[in-house]
């Protein structure tokens, strides 16, 4: 049996659903959940700020590998949310 190997650009794709996935965990969990069942307001807010650096990160590595549609959607989604991280609306 013959294991699929992921290229470049599906490898990309993958992390930047789980970036996008793993933000909205931590937004929930930090400003969402009652303040009993919030694991640690102050972990959870590190754990945005990691979310954030991993979903610029995979736009400039887009970028790099011109997977542009990549970057575009990252860069929509950014500019989507900028009122929500308050980074502005451009990656940088």
């Amino acid at each position: 049996m013959s294991e699929r190997k992921l290229n470049a650009t599906d490898h990309l794709r993958a992390h930047w659903r789980q970036a996008k996935a793993d933000f909205w965990r931590h937004w929930q969990e930090c400003f969402e959940l009652p303040a009993a069942r919030r694991p640690g307001r102050n972990s959870a807010r590190d754990r945005l700020i990691l979310d954030l650096g991993t979903i610029r990160s995979l736009y400039w590595q887009a970028l790099g590998l011109n997977a542009l549609p990549i970057a575009r959607a990252i860069g929509a989604w950014w500019r989507k949310t900028a009122p929500v991280h308050r980074l502005g609306e451009v990656v940088l």
